[in-house]
Protein backbone atom coordinates (compact mmCIF):
# COMPACT_ATOMS: atom_id res chain seq x y z
CA UNK A 1 0.00 0.00 0.00
CA UNK A 2 0.97 3.50 -0.84
CA UNK A 3 1.88 5.49 2.66
CA UNK A 4 -1.73 7.66 2.92
CA UNK A 5 -4.62 5.36 2.55
CA UNK A 6 -7.57 8.33 2.71
CA UNK A 7 -11.22 7.31 3.70
CA UNK A 8 -13.70 10.35 2.56
CA UNK A 9 -17.56 10.90 2.09
CA UNK A 10 -18.71 7.58 2.97
CA UNK A 11 -15.94 5.26 1.60
CA UNK A 12 -16.52 1.51 2.53
CA UNK A 13 -13.57 -1.36 2.71
CA UNK A 14 -16.06 -4.36 3.70
CA UNK A 15 -16.20 -8.12 3.61
CA UNK A 16 -19.50 -7.99 5.40
CA UNK A 17 -21.87 -10.84 4.93
CA UNK A 18 -25.31 -12.61 5.78
CA UNK A 19 -28.70 -11.59 4.96
CA UNK A 20 -32.01 -12.36 7.14
CA UNK A 21 -32.46 -15.76 5.02
CA UNK A 22 -29.05 -16.41 5.08
CA UNK A 23 -26.45 -17.07 7.41
CA UNK A 24 -22.37 -16.52 7.16
CA UNK A 25 -19.40 -15.45 8.45
CA UNK A 26 -17.56 -11.99 8.19
CA UNK A 27 -14.72 -11.88 5.90
CA UNK A 28 -11.46 -10.89 6.60
CA UNK A 29 -9.07 -7.51 5.67
CA UNK A 30 -5.19 -7.21 6.12
CA UNK A 31 -4.37 -3.68 5.79
CA UNK A 32 -0.72 -3.73 5.90
CA UNK A 33 1.04 -0.09 5.37
CA UNK A 34 4.21 -0.41 7.87
CA UNK A 35 5.47 3.06 6.76
CA UNK A 36 1.81 4.75 5.92
CA UNK A 37 -1.12 6.06 7.39
CA UNK A 38 -4.83 5.39 7.92
CA UNK A 39 -6.50 9.00 7.46
CA UNK A 40 -10.40 9.35 7.92
CA UNK A 41 -12.84 12.30 8.32
CA UNK A 42 -15.16 10.68 11.55
CA UNK A 43 -18.35 12.95 10.72
CA UNK A 44 -18.35 11.42 6.67
CA UNK A 45 -19.15 7.86 7.76
CA UNK A 46 -16.34 5.98 5.93
CA UNK A 47 -16.16 2.06 7.45
CA UNK A 48 -13.62 -0.33 7.42
CA UNK A 49 -16.31 -3.49 8.38
CA UNK A 50 -16.08 -7.47 8.38
CA UNK A 51 -19.55 -8.09 9.79
CA UNK A 52 -21.89 -10.82 9.79
CA UNK A 53 -25.41 -11.03 10.70
CA UNK A 54 -26.64 -14.86 11.34
CA UNK A 55 -22.72 -16.14 11.87
CA UNK A 56 -19.49 -14.94 13.25
CA UNK A 57 -17.64 -11.63 12.52
CA UNK A 58 -14.88 -11.89 10.30
CA UNK A 59 -11.24 -10.22 11.14
CA UNK A 60 -9.75 -7.04 10.71
CA UNK A 61 -5.72 -6.59 11.13
CA UNK A 62 -4.12 -3.17 9.91
CA UNK A 63 -0.61 -2.62 10.10
CA UNK A 64 0.15 1.15 10.06
CA UNK A 65 2.73 4.26 11.74
CA UNK A 66 -1.42 5.98 12.34
CA UNK A 67 -4.79 5.76 12.19
CA UNK A 68 -6.58 9.07 12.18
CA UNK A 69 -10.10 9.86 12.34
CA UNK A 70 -11.83 6.33 12.24
CA UNK A 71 -11.96 4.53 15.30
CA UNK A 72 -12.93 0.04 15.99
CA UNK A 73 -16.06 -0.15 17.26
CA UNK A 74 -18.39 -3.51 18.75
CA UNK A 75 -21.85 -1.93 16.06
CA UNK A 76 -21.30 0.63 12.96
CA UNK A 77 -22.51 4.23 13.50
CA UNK A 78 -22.73 7.54 11.81
CA UNK A 79 -19.28 7.82 12.58
CA UNK A 80 -16.46 6.48 10.83
CA UNK A 81 -15.84 2.92 12.48
CA UNK A 82 -13.97 -0.51 12.23
CA UNK A 83 -15.94 -3.40 13.19
CA UNK A 84 -16.40 -7.01 13.28
CA UNK A 85 -19.64 -7.48 14.72
CA UNK A 86 -22.31 -10.06 13.96
CA UNK A 87 -26.20 -9.23 14.85
CA UNK A 88 -26.78 -12.83 16.00
CA UNK A 89 -23.86 -14.80 16.12
CA UNK A 90 -20.35 -14.03 17.53
CA UNK A 91 -18.01 -10.59 16.98
CA UNK A 92 -15.60 -11.11 15.54
CA UNK A 93 -11.29 -9.31 16.11
CA UNK A 94 -10.25 -6.08 15.34
CA UNK A 95 -5.90 -6.03 15.37
CA UNK A 96 -4.81 -2.86 14.80
CA UNK A 97 -0.74 -2.39 15.26
CA UNK A 98 0.98 0.88 15.57
CA UNK A 99 3.95 2.41 17.06
CA UNK A 100 3.43 3.82 20.74
CA UNK A 101 2.79 7.85 20.38
CA UNK A 102 1.42 7.68 24.43
CA UNK A 103 4.23 9.69 25.18
CA UNK A 104 3.48 12.32 22.25
CA UNK A 105 0.34 12.43 23.63
CA UNK A 106 0.67 12.66 26.78
CA UNK A 107 3.61 15.56 26.65
CA UNK A 108 0.47 17.55 24.38
CA UNK A 109 -1.08 20.45 26.30
CA UNK A 110 -4.54 22.01 25.75
CA UNK A 111 -5.09 25.40 24.06
CA UNK A 112 -7.02 27.75 25.55
CA UNK A 113 -10.55 28.67 23.61
CA UNK A 114 -9.12 32.39 22.94
CA UNK A 115 -5.00 31.79 23.25
CA UNK A 116 -4.43 35.10 21.80
CA UNK A 117 -5.87 38.36 23.46
CA UNK A 118 -5.91 40.51 20.31
CA UNK A 119 -7.22 43.72 21.84
CA UNK A 120 -4.13 43.23 24.41
CA UNK A 121 -1.68 42.77 20.89
CA UNK A 122 -2.80 46.13 19.47
CA UNK A 123 -1.98 49.85 21.25
CA UNK A 124 -4.82 52.18 22.04
CA UNK A 125 -2.18 55.56 21.73
CA UNK A 126 0.99 55.39 20.45
CA UNK A 127 4.28 54.17 21.49
CA UNK A 128 7.06 57.04 23.17
CA UNK A 129 10.78 55.74 23.35
CA UNK A 130 11.93 56.16 26.55
CA UNK A 131 15.82 54.78 25.91
CA UNK A 132 16.25 56.98 22.76
CA UNK A 133 19.14 59.98 23.69
CA UNK A 134 17.63 63.32 24.77
CA UNK A 135 18.43 66.07 21.47
CA UNK A 136 20.31 68.82 21.71
CA UNK A 137 19.92 72.57 20.40
CA UNK A 138 22.61 74.87 19.57
CA UNK A 139 22.75 78.57 18.65
CA UNK A 140 25.97 79.81 16.35
CA UNK A 141 26.77 83.50 15.86
CA UNK A 142 28.72 86.02 17.41
CA UNK A 143 29.66 83.06 20.17
CA UNK A 144 27.96 85.80 23.02
CA UNK A 145 31.03 88.31 22.79
CA UNK A 146 30.48 91.94 22.57
CA UNK A 147 31.73 93.51 18.81
CA UNK A 148 33.69 96.23 21.01
CA UNK A 149 34.46 96.98 24.93
CA UNK A 150 31.59 98.50 26.45
CA UNK A 151 28.97 97.03 23.92
CA UNK A 152 26.01 94.79 24.95
CA UNK A 153 26.20 91.49 24.23
CA UNK A 154 24.18 91.10 20.81
CA UNK A 155 21.17 89.26 20.59
CA UNK A 156 20.50 87.86 16.66
CA UNK A 157 17.35 85.82 17.84
CA UNK A 158 14.26 86.76 19.62
CA UNK A 159 13.01 85.89 23.08
CA UNK A 160 9.91 85.32 24.38
CA UNK A 161 8.95 84.21 28.03
CA UNK A 162 7.94 80.85 28.34
CA UNK A 163 4.53 80.32 29.65
CA UNK A 164 3.58 77.71 32.51
CA UNK A 165 0.76 75.04 31.85
CA UNK A 166 -2.24 75.51 33.77
CA UNK A 167 -2.55 73.49 36.29
CA UNK A 168 -6.64 72.20 35.73
CA UNK A 169 -5.43 70.56 32.74
CA UNK A 170 -6.44 67.02 33.00
CA UNK A 171 -5.72 64.23 30.59
CA UNK A 172 -8.59 62.80 28.40
CA UNK A 173 -9.45 59.46 29.19
CA UNK A 174 -8.44 56.60 26.25
CA UNK A 175 -11.22 55.87 24.40
CA UNK A 176 -11.63 52.09 22.21
CA UNK A 177 -11.79 51.94 18.85
CA UNK A 178 -15.30 51.38 17.40
CA UNK A 179 -16.73 50.10 14.19
CA UNK A 180 -16.68 53.75 11.86
CA UNK A 181 -13.15 55.16 13.78
CA UNK A 182 -10.57 56.45 11.32
CA UNK A 183 -7.95 53.38 10.99
CA UNK A 184 -4.41 54.23 11.99
CA UNK A 185 -1.74 52.03 10.07
CA UNK A 186 0.69 50.89 12.39
CA UNK A 187 4.31 51.36 12.22
CA UNK A 188 6.01 48.22 13.49
CA UNK A 189 5.80 46.08 16.49
CA UNK A 190 7.16 47.58 20.01
CA UNK A 191 8.42 45.63 23.20
CA UNK A 192 7.45 47.28 26.29
CA UNK A 193 9.13 47.22 29.44
CA UNK A 194 7.09 44.52 30.89
CA UNK A 195 8.02 42.07 27.85
CA UNK A 196 4.70 42.52 26.24
CA UNK A 197 4.72 43.29 22.50
CA UNK A 198 2.29 45.24 20.80
CA UNK A 199 1.15 46.60 17.34
CA UNK A 200 1.39 50.96 17.41
CA UNK A 201 3.09 53.61 15.80
CA UNK A 202 5.81 56.35 17.23
CA UNK A 203 4.57 59.55 18.62
CA UNK A 204 4.81 62.26 16.09
CA UNK A 205 4.97 60.03 12.69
Amino acid sequence: MSELLQLRRGSQITTNTGTTQQGGNGGNITINAPNGFIVAIPKEDSDISANAFAGNGGKVEINSQGIFGIEPRTQQTAQSDITASSQLGVAGNINLTTPDNSGIQNSLTELLESPIDSEALIASSCVVRSNERNGTFFITGAQGFPYRPGDAVPSVYSTVEVQSVPNNTSEKPLRRWKIGDPIVEPSGVYRLENGQRILSRECGR
